[in-house]
């Protein structure tokens, strides 16, 4: 149906890297998820698919248009606080490593999630010492497992902060609150509403690239995809087993250099790297202490990675080619464009090779 180039092309343009979103609601809704553990390099990778300036990319997060939580692979991600309600039937009703964990230390789980739901309904903001507290004393894991629980359960959400301090709200504070209880039909079709957008935002890909997105397994997922059935295409391409939304249809090559931000969907949302970098540049994307760096993509593939240093009211920034120098007029754009938006200047620019 398409050919690899052809894959390539379509994820790119969807992704934004080779024309930005121009409304920050289209981009996290095509997106679905950000990874968060960290702000700045959440509102940096959000910044670099989205026309505008940092300081309206703040008051976006602000504003709980989107909010924190804990979702795939049990990790912090940014997602649409409509889009709440999805998180809680897919990740939220079926059994995970925090009921594991609980289990192993004679925990009771509900009843610490219900007195946390009860303390968060009688004040505006909860810290994260007051969560521990009604926890008891357990291990990091164990402490930071069940406060994830208590997001994924449609309870807590984390307030946009510095990374030191964690500060939570009740999802009632988001308006238009109504209790969620697990109900089998409306999971399923959660479930498939998720993997709807996944192909929509992501594919063509793979079930593999979607298990690896989203930590579910082959067996959690395989009764939406049996009913999805007619509303896809699949295909074959050297072994691979690809789908995409029927009507799914090739766009133009990008000619475009695009920065994207740490933690990339383009690298992240796929099992199979290759697409867009080889095995080995993967390796040099992914730091020892499993961060996964910004990269320059041109001309279909990933050419190198890029990082900045804040030098008072200035910026320097250092690239890292995959092999040869090349497209430094356009990277340099890039990086001034990049520094513009948060309204400091470009200074030195290094070049290396790794």
């Amino acid at each position: 149906m398409f050919t690899k180039a052809e894959i390539t092309q379509i994820r790119l343009h969807k992704l934004g890297m080779d024309e930005p979103f121009a409304d920050s609601t289209t981009f996290m809704n095509q997106a679905i998820a950000l990874q968060s553990q960290n702000h700045q390099p959440a509102l940096v990778n959000f910044l670099q698919h989205v026309d505008m300036r940092w300081r309206d990319a703040e008051q976006f997060f602000e504003d709980a248009q989107v909010i924190k939580i804990w979702a795939n692979r049990l990790t912090l991600h940014t997602f649409l606080a409509a889009d709440w309600e999805m998180v809680f039937r897919v990740f939220g009703t079926r059994t995970n490593i925090v009921h594991r964990l609980c289990k192993k230390e004679g925990i009771d789980l509900e009843a610490i999630l219900a007195e946390i739901d009860k303390l968060g309904r009688g004040q505006e903001v909860v810290s994260r010492k007051e969560l521990e507290a009604i926890i008891g004393d357990y291990s990091a894991q164990v402490r930071s497992a069940i406060i994830a629980q208590a997001a994924i359960r449609g309870i807590l959400y984390l307030l946009p902060s510095s990374d030191t301090i964690r500060n939570y709200s009740h999802r009632m504070r988001l308006g238009n609150y109504k209790k969620w209880t697990s109900d089998p039909e409306k999971d399923i079709e959660a479930l498939m509403t998720l993997i709807r957008r996944y192909l929509a935002g992501y594919g063509p890909a793979t079930w593999d690239d979607f298990r690896h997105w989203s930590g579910l397994n082959i067996g959690e997922i395989k009764p939406a995809i049996t009913r999805l059935a007619t509303e896809l295409d699949t295909f074959t391409l050297e072994g691979q087993t690809y789908h995409a939304l029927k009507g799914e249809k090739t766009v133009p090559a990008s000619e475009k250099v695009f920065l994207s931000g740490k933690f990339d969907q383009s690298v992240i949302a796929y099992k199979d790297p290759t697409w867009i970098m080889t095995e080995a540049q993967r390796k040099s994307a992914w730091t020892v202490n499993g961060h996964c760096s910004a990269i320059i993509v041109a001309e279909n593939r990933a050419i190198g990675l890029w990082k900045y240093e804040w030098k008072k009211e200035t910026l320097q920034f250092t690239i890292t080619y995959f092999e040869k120098a090349c497209l430094e007029t356009e990277i340099k754009q890039e990086l001034e464009h990049f520094a513009s938006r948060l309204e400091k200047q470009a200074t030195e620019i290094q070049y290396e090779g790794i």
